[in-house]
């Protein structure tokens, strides 16, 4: 199955159950939007708007962690973006994107489409300066850059693997083709340990392709961290999976009646994020007042985790900041894989599967069982990155207190077999008979004694 234009543009995310989120209002009318940016527009676009999702998440938090560390959020990780590629005017200025260039799988010379340049800016766009203006800052994140953050990790460097175009052609035309993305991972898979990539970002989706597993296994063999959108609602019925998870026609006269239907699990069907070892990502509505996000996402007992993305902050294709709204979950695995790339830094000796670990075990609904709208639970980048845990290599976590741990009832201890209680029984009773017998004698030897008298 290919991805066709409607489900890559509209990128692949769902909602939360409880979270510990402030309600947050809307971005501001004026802000540009990041899909309708144009490479060649005479000017840069300019958000001043907060990144809200990033505030939900308490990110300026962890970056204020990392700077006392002395340390950027991110350095030393690379991540590479299989995606439509990152436009120059935004490359090495908003968005470091590191020097060593793979080929570039795709038919046109110049980047057309927005969304890898959107998904890379949320993953390492630098802030933006104090006036409103873009010209990134070069401080230590975690600087007085309240309000105006965009990436998540801005300290780690963008690997960009372009392996699509936006043809602009067909509405049904299918960017993504499989074999361009395998040939995108492989080259990760290849690569990843002499150029130091320790995350990947994928915010497509195709269906099942034996090769995609394949490389995936390679990718997990080489300790990459796997970040995948878990897929949004097909809308059109050219759509992948639109049969199956489109509007209900049975419900089609009430209003809203493009939500889940009961029972709806895509489990299995969005790929890789269907894979085992990569970390499937949707997104919440939870803290906005957005509205629901379940109308415009699947859900799937393979998602992982998830965040919000309503009135994300990043980078379009003039190199300026603007902003994306709605619920999508190529926005909320780039989110995630800043995070990830976090981890990765303040952890430079820990295994993937033991960063998966922390980032899991610290989901806002870690102590209840995974849903198919948020999985874990929302990400909590302060906790995961500061919460004393002991994962092993292979990821199982030891607990660092009984936290967490069923602790079982004291009872009294069972009592002991005495194989000698009957004879010291018998014992005590005839010294009780010799006793009192010897008592007696006593007492009665002086009266005998005076009658012999």
């Amino acid at each position: 199955m290919r991805v066709t234009r409607a489900v890559v543009a509209g990128a692949l995310a769902p909602a939360v159950a409880a979270f510990v989120l402030v309600p947050v209002g809307p971005a501001h009318a004026e802000t540009v939007d990041c899909t309708s940016t144009a490479a060649d527009a005479p000017a840069p676009s300019s958000s001043t708007d907060p990144s809200v999702p990033l505030d939900l998440l308490g990110v300026e938090r962890a970056h204020t962690w990392f700077a006392a560390q002395r340390k950027r959020p991110g350095a030393g990780v690379r991540v590479a973006v299989v995606d439509s590629g990152v436009a120059p005017r935004a490359a090495g200025t908003a968005i470091p994107v590191a020097g060593d260039r793979p080929p570039r799988i795709s038919k046109k010379p110049e980047v057309v489409e927005a969304h890898g340049t959107i998904v890379a800016g949320i993953i390492a766009g630098a802030p933006r300066s104090g006036d409103g203006a873009d010209e990134p800052r070069d401080g230590a994140a975690g600087d007085d850059d309240s309000g105006r953050l965009v990436g998540v990790a801005p300290g780690a460097e963008i690997v960009d693997v372009r392996v699509y175009d936006s043809a602009g052609g067909a509405e049904d035309e299918d960017p993504v083709q499989p074999t361009n993305l395998v040939a995108g991972l492989e080259w990760v898979a290849a690569n990843a340990e002499r150029l130091g990539i320790g995350v990947v970002n994928v915010s497509l989706a195709i269906g099942e392709y034996p090769p995609l597993t394949r490389v995936l296994e390679r990718l997990d063999a080489a300790d990459v961290v796997v970040v995948a959108a878990s897929g949004n609602r097909p809308e059109q019925e050219t759509d992948p999976l639109y049969a199956e998870f489109g509007p209900d026609p049975d419900a089609a006269e009430d209003e809203g009646s493009t939500g889940p239907k009961p029972g709806e699990d895509a489990a299995g069907l969005v790929w890789p994020a269907a894979y085992d070892e990569v970390v499937a990502v949707s997104a919440t509505a939870d803290g906005t007042d957005a509205g629901d996000a379940t109308d415009q996402v699947l859900q799937s007992s393979d998602i992982d985790v998830a965040v919000p993305t309503h009135g994300l902050v990043s980078y379009g294709l003039d190199g300026g900041s603007c902003g994306v709204s709605g619920f999508y979950t190529s926005w909320a695995a780039a989110v995630v894989s800043g995070v990830v790339a976090m981890l990765r830094s303040a952890y430079p000796d820990e295994t993937a599967d033991q960063v998966v670990a922390r980032l899991l075990a610290t989901a806002s609904a870690s102590d209840e069982q995974p849903n198919v709208q948020t999985g874990a639970g929302v990400v909590q980048p302060y906790e995961a990155l500061t919460r004393s845990l002991r994962p092993r290599k292979d990821g199982t976590l030891e607990a660092a207190s009984t936290e967490g741990r069923s602790v079982e009832r004291a009872t009294a201890p069972p009592e002991e077999v005495d194989l000698l209680s009957g004879a010291r029984d018998r014992a005590v009773w005839w010294g009780l008979v010799g006793g009192g017998a010897l008592l007696l004698a006593l007492v009665l030897r002086p009266v005998l004694a005076r009658r012999r008298s």
